[in-house]
């Protein structure tokens, strides 16, 4: 709005400038003591000032998008490098494998004592497991495995198999976990829960699934 302003200003004072010669025969020099003239000069500076101020204001909201963008993603990638960093610290003592065999949790921990020798290691450093994992699991063509995690004592107290300590760190998918006293146990999955990205579902004890071993390195 301000651009069409402008605009018709400085032709009002063409034609205004033209008019004066035409029918005065003064010189541009005279012309310019005529009032009007004066005023419409004024009205041009003015409005090349608020012209300039929006443009001022539109570089300011930009930059200031840019910063609090910048700061979002900052904040994105600190909250991901400390999910990172939990994994490692459950995972510091322990060294995880997966096999190709199925079973249930009241026979998984038996099952990973007879077949230690025959799994595959997944650990060749502790930032990798969760992308490893997901690698060996696509591979054994499984789609979900058990993780050894379950809450059959305390309701929503999610506790390792291994030493029955409590978790530091999760992975639900969304609006996981849901089962309630029908689902005790937590297993690893992407399509069979219906997702794009593996994670932790909880889901009924008795079901055969694979299975991940764990043992002290």
């Amino acid at each position: 709005m301000l651009i069409c302003v402008y605009l018709f200003l400085v032709f009002s004072c063409s034609y205004s400038l033209a008019t004066e010669k035409r029918f005065s025969g003064d010189s541009p020099d005279k012309s310019s003591n005529n009032p009007f003239m004066w005023m419409m000069i004024k009205q041009l500076d003015r409005t090349e000032t608020r012209l300039n101020k929006v443009h001022s204001l539109s570089h300011q909201n930009h930059v200031a998008i840019n910063n609090i963008k910048g700061m979002l993603e900052k904040d994105e990638v600190k909250e991901n490098k400390s999910k990172v960093q939990s994994l490692e610290d459950c995972c510091k003592k322990q060294k995880t494998q997966i096999t190709s065999l199925e079973s249930n949790v009241s026979t998984q921990k038996k099952e990973c004592r007879s077949i230690e020798k025959k799994v595959t290691s997944l650990l060749n450093g502790f930032q990798k497991k969760m992308k490893n994992m997901q690698y060996e699991i696509d591979k054994l063509k499984k789609n979900e495995v058990w993780l050894g995690l379950n809450d059959i004592q305390t309701e929503g107290q999610w506790k390792w198999v291994s030493d029955n300590t409590g978790i530091s760190f999760n992975y639900w998918l969304s609006l996981e976990p849901n089962g309630g006293r029908g689902e005790n146990c937590l297993h690893y999955c992407k399509e069979n829960c219906h997702r794009n990205a593996y994670g932790w579902n909880d889901f009924q004890c008795g079901s055969q699934k694979g299975f991940v071993c764990e043992k002290q390195l």
